[in-house]
C-alpha cells in the first residue's frame, strides 16, 4: 500500500476549512470503536485506542486550522472560535442534558449544571464515580474541551517556530505525568478522567512535524504504514494486558500520528477509498450525535427490554441502528441548521495589503 503527497491523487476533496475526507473517514472508525467498546467488548486488547484516535484526529486538526490562519498573517479571532465550537457541540449536547434532566436518570437534576458546563470529568473525579452512567463517555470530549480553551491562546501569543517547543514540552510533561501517576500519588480517577490529553498534544505534534518535506516524506511510506499497524495491532500478538498498558498508550500515540498525517495527505488504493467513501463521510458527519446519544438510547431501550442491558452482538447491532437514526435526525434537523450559523464567525480574517491606488488585496484563498 503507498500514501500519495496529495489528497487529490486519491480522489479526496478537500472539506472546508482544513478537513479531509479520509480524516473524516477516522473519526467514523473511532465513533465504530467506541460503540464497539460500550455496547459489546466491555474489555477488548485494545480498549484505550479509539479515544487516542479521536484525541490525535481532534489535535491535528485543530493546530492545522489555527497555525494556517495565522501563517496566512490574518487575524485569529479567538471569541468566534470559540463561538463556533459552542455552535457545533452544545446543541446536541443540550438534547442529551434535558431528557436525562425531564426523565431525571440515575438522580440527573442535582448534577446538570457540572455536565452542560463541559465539567462532567472533573464531577466523575469528584465522587469517584461515573453517575449518571449515561453520561459517563463525556469525559473525553470534556478533556477536548479544556484543551480547546488553551491552545487557540497559545497559537495566538507565541512566534510560530515556539508553538513546536511549546508543544514538545506539552507531550513530554502530560506522557511523564500519566505513566508515573501511582509513583506520584496521583489517583487512577484523575489520571484517565483529567491527564489523559497527551494524544490530542501528540496531534498537534504531528502537522507541525509533517509540514517539513523531509519528515512528511519518511512518514508517509509504506515502511512507515506498515510499522504503525503493527504497534497498534502489537495487543494481538503480545502477553495479555499489554493493550491495558501505559507502556501501549504511549507507544500507541506516534503510530496514530503516523495514520492520521498519511489520512491528511490521502492514502491511495483500498484504504483510501475506504476512508474517504460517502458512507465514511456521512457517519463522520453524524459521529458527535452518535457519541452523544447511544448512552441515552441505551438506557431507553434497556429500560424497556432489560435483556438489552447485556453487552453482546445483538446489544451492539441494535443500540447502534436506533442511536444512527438519532442521531441522523438530530443532525438534519438541528445539528447542521444551527452549525450553519458558523459562518457569521470566523476563525480568521484574511491580511490586507494595501494597494498603490489606495484599495485593498487580499491573498488568495488556498
Amino acid at each position: 500500500m503507498s500514501v500519495g503527497t496529495l489528497a487529490q491523487r486519491s480522489g479526496v476533496r478537500e472539506e472546508g476549512a482544513g478537513r479531509r475526507a479520509q480524516i473524516d473517514g477516522l473519526r467514523a472508525l473511532a465513533m465504530i470503536g467506541v460503540l464497539y467498546v460500550h455496547l459489546y467488548d466491555k474489555n477488548p486488547l485494545t480498549e484505550g485506542l479509539r479515544v487516542a484516535l479521536f484525541f490525535v484526529v481532534s489535535g491535528f486538526l485543530i493546530t492545522h486550522i489555527l497555525y494556517t490562519a495565522k501563517e496566512r498573517g490574518g487575524q485569529i479571532r479567538i471569541l468566534n472560535f470559540y463561538v463556533r465550537r459552542a455552535l457545533r457541540l452544545f446543541p446536541a449536547l443540550c438534547i442529551l442534558v434535558g431528557l436525562a434532566a425531564f426523565f431525571d436518570i440515575d438522580g440527573f437534576r442535582s448534577e446538570a449544571l457540572w455536565h452542560l458546563a463541559q465539567l462532567s470529568n472533573v464531577r466523575f473525579v469528584m465522587i469517584e464515580a461515573y453517575q449518571p452512567w449515561v453520561l459517563s463517555h463525556l469525559w473525553s470530549l470534556n478533556v477536548l474541551e479544556q484543551f480547546y480553551l488553551v491552545w487557540p491562546v497559545v497559537i495566538l501569543l507565541l512566534p510560530l517556530p515556539r508553538i513546536y517547543v511549546v508543544t514538545l514540552v506539552l507531550i513530554t510533561a502530560l506522557t511523564f505525568v500519566f505513566a508515573n501517576a501511582e509513583a506520584m500519588g496521583i489517583s487512577g480517577w484523575v489520571k484517565q478522567l483529567v491527564l489523559s490529553g497527551a494524544p490530542i498534544a501528540f496531534g498537534a505534534f504531528a502537522y507541525l512535524l509533517q509540514r517539513n518535506d523531509a519528515v512528511r516524506q519518511v512518514v508517509v511510506t509504506p515502511l512507515a504504514l506498515v510499522t504503525s499497524t503493527a504497534v497498534l495491532f502489537s495487543p494481538l500478538l503480545l502477553w495479555e494486558g499489554f493493550g491495558n498498558s501505559d507502556s501501549y498508550r504511549i507507544l500507541s500515540m506516534p503510530a496514530l500520528a503516523v495514520i492520521v498525517v498519511g489520512a491528511f495527505q490521502g492514502f491511495r488504493g483500498p484504504v483510501g477509498w475506504l476512508l474517504g467513501s460517502r458512507p465514511a463521510r456521512f457517519l463522520s458527519q453524524i459521529s458527535y450525535g452518535v457519541y452523544m446519544y447511544h448512552m441515552l438510547v441505551w438506557w431507553a431501550v434497556g429500560e424497556a427490554f432489560p435483556d438489552l442491558y447485556q453487552r453482546d452482538l445483538r446489544t451492539f447491532l441494535v443500540i447502534t441502528i436506533l442511536t444512527m437514526v438519532a442521531a441522523t435526525l438530530s443532525w438534519y434537523l438541528i445539528e447542521e441548521p444551527i452549525s450553519r450559523l458558523k459562518r457569521h464567525f470566523p476563525t480568521s480574517t484574511p491580511n490586507r495589503t494595501v494597494r498603490r491606488d489606495g484599495g485593498f488585496d487580499f491573498p488568495a484563498p488556498t
